[in-house]
């Protein structure tokens, strides 16, 4: 899936011309009637006391499309060409979510266009559209595992590892349950590995927020993710994610420009996956004949203690009910379902069941729990293994831009 584009449209070069100080700058125009908001590094009282503003600055800001906005920048002066900078998850604006998506570039790319002209119709004019470039692709691709349980098992497993070619980040965001590889300053790459349950989640509890405060394209969005399909395939959903950047698509000879590059695509479907398996080569050999249990009882009786740990009257904090959910876990490992079931009563044995069940233990995994507790070390990349045609489910229809159902020409 294409998760993410990030891309420099130029200022049209009529426009554009280099000062004494060898900056260049854009003329012909006052920066304040383009419809942005700029800010100031200097601001100043002339003789006559009047409030005078210069090197102006426009902040990054937020573009509304149909779902979530898109971040946007404009660089007017410096050492570098004028240009504007765009960036948003395509599968996001085009549906809401990236849970799944398309690996298609060009409606994507429309989109982002198409509100940009929307917009903002005097600056659009302003740019050298045909000289779009290409700064950074991210493509995103996922292993389905049992529960969310077993995806934080393996992202444990893995904030460990490193290979000849690729550290582990010093970068750790433990709460948000995901692990770097690199620095995501590298000119090449940038890669991290994460459970999508736990990010979904808090995407969502986030736009709920903005709902509220009568955000419309928010209420739009908490609409397409409070779907109970796309919850349920987020479910024990471990996503690789990597950022592919401009340098080492043109030491591949891959075009960076816009459209070369939708034509390339065209011409090369598989040229996102490719470059995503280049990427990530070194990661998954590193994994070669590691295995690792399937399941781990410290990560059983620490979660069940997160989920039903209890503050008594006297502020004490009591895990006897969580303690009693893990001996009923491992009695289920070592003797069975259908064995423990006759050891209690109907009522204790479901009503233990099903708090199991609401912790994230699904119950199929608990009446095969015995089986799996056999063979319980399996090697790495048979748990963890990418199935490309099974990356969207089977009612999946690539999304089309809007600017396309309108019949609108962008460029």
């Amino acid at each position: 899936m294409l998760d993410k584009i990030v891309m420099h449209i130029p200022v049209d070069a009529s426009l554009v011309d280099i000062d004494s100080e060898g900056r260049y700058c854009v003329f012909g125009f006052d920066l304040l009637d383009i419809g942005l908001k700029f800010g100031s590094y200097d601001v100043f009282k002339d003789e006559d006391g009047n409030t005078k503003c210069q090197v102006l600055n426009h902040p990054y800001s937020r573009l509304p499309t149909s779902y979530t906005k898109m971040a946007f920048k404009f660089f007017h002066e410096g050492k570098n060409y004028p240009y504007v900078e765009l960036k948003a998850s395509p599968a996001k604006i085009l549906q809401g979510h990236n849970v799944f998506g398309s690996d298609w570039i060009e409606q994507g790319a429309l989109e982002m266009l198409g509100y940009l002209a929307e917009s903002h119709p005097t600056l659009y004019g302003m740019l050298a559209i045909g000289e779009t470039e290409i700064k950074q692709l991210d493509a995103t691709y996922s292993a389905r595992l049992r529960d969310d349980n077993q995806v934080s098992q393996v992202i444990d497993f893995m904030r460990n590892m490193s290979s000849r070619h690729i550290r582990k980040s010093e970068k750790q965001v433990v709460y948000k349950n995901t692990v770097y590889f690199g620095s995501e300053r590298g000119k090449r790459f940038a890669r991290k590995v994460y459970g999508k349950s736990c990010e979904f989640q808090a995407q969502l509890d986030e736009q709920i927020k903005l709902a509220k405060a009568n955000d419309k394209s928010a209420q739009r969005v908490v609409k397409v993710m409070s779907d109970p399909d796309l919850l349920a395939f987020t479910k024990g959903l471990l996503r690789f994610e990597t950022g592919i950047k401009a340098y080492v698509m043109k030491e591949l000879g891959i075009p960076t420009n816009l459209f070369q590059l939708i034509r390339y695509q065209r011409a090369n479907p598989n040229f996102l996956r490719d470059l995503w398996i280049k990427a990530n080569s070194e990661i998954f050999k590193a994994l070669e004949g590691t295995a690792m249990k399937a399941t781990d009882h410290d990560t059983v009786f620490n979660h069940l203690c997160s989920v039903y740990a209890k503050r008594t009257a006297l502020g004490r904090v009591s895990l006897t009910k969580a303690r009693n959910l893990f001996t009923f876990y491992t009695n289920l490992e070592v003797h069975g379902f259908e064995v423990l079931k006759k050891r209690y009563s109907d009522t204790r044995f479901y009503a233990n069941v099903a708090d199991l069940v609401a912790a994230g233990y699904s119950k199929a995994f608990l009446q095969n729990l015995h089986v799996e507790s056999k063979s319980n070390i399996i090697p790495f990349l048979k748990l963890v293994e990418i199935n490309f045609e099974n990356q969207v489910p089977e009612n999946f229809k690539e999304p089309i831009s809007t600017f396309n159902q309108r019949e609108l020409r962008i460029a």
